[in-house]
């Protein structure tokens, strides 16, 4: 009997490791664009260390599941930082991404009114364009429906477009914007 739980228990973990291979990297790129460099690694072992006492019990471990247990890592990060640092504040970290064509685009416009938009606003934005999600997937990790994520995205993207600049718009929908494979990281940095 003892010997069939012990297998079962390797099995387990031999699951979540090839979970945690899987979805290192790119949990590592999620919290990276949230939390100060120096902290990206508690936040990313502390959510795994959630992910792993809650894996047995998950019907199906995921990528969206993840990102929403990093959610709350990074919230608690935060608040340690706001505790023992006072302010927090907002600051662009790496390079603009390069869009097709000849002309150059840094990027400053979208990033500046990204950054004058409510923090759910930015956070279904970068979970779609940047973290590479689908919508249904981005609704797991905010734990809403797929609907309501279609309507905050489009709302998030109005908002966006309102908080540009009138000669950095460009009419474009939804189905054209490119997910972004190398984004300007928006980081939260000690002042």
């Amino acid at each position: 009997m003892a010997r069939s739980h012990r297998s079962a228990d390797q099995i387990l973990l031999a699951q979540f490791e090839v979970f945690f291979r899987a979805h290192y990297e790119r949990l590592s790129l999620y919290v990276g664009r949230r939390v100060p460099s120096a902290g990206v690694d508690d936040v990313v072992s502390a959510s795994f260390v959630v992910a792993w006492k809650k894996f047995a019990v998950v019907e199906s471990p995921s990528l969206p599941w993840l990102f929403r247990i990093a959610g709350y890592e990074v919230a608690n990060h935060r608040r340690t930082l706001r505790r023992f640092a006072g302010n927090v504040t907002l600051e662009l970290v790496g390079d603009a991404p390069k869009v097709g064509g000849t002309d150059e685009f840094d990027g400053s416009p979208v990033i500046s009114a990204l950054q004058r938009l409510s923090g759910f606003d930015r956070e279904i934005l970068q979970l779609i364009h940047w973290e590479g999600l689908t919508r249904s997937e981005a609704a797991e990790v905010l734990d809403l429906t797929t609907n309501t994520v279609n309507v905050r995205h489009h709302r998030a993207l109005q908002r966006l477009l309102q908080q540009m600049a009138p000669a950095t718009i460009v009419e474009i929908t939804d189905a054209q914007i490119p997910l972004l494979t190398n984004p300007a990281t928006i980081k939260e940095v000690l002042p």
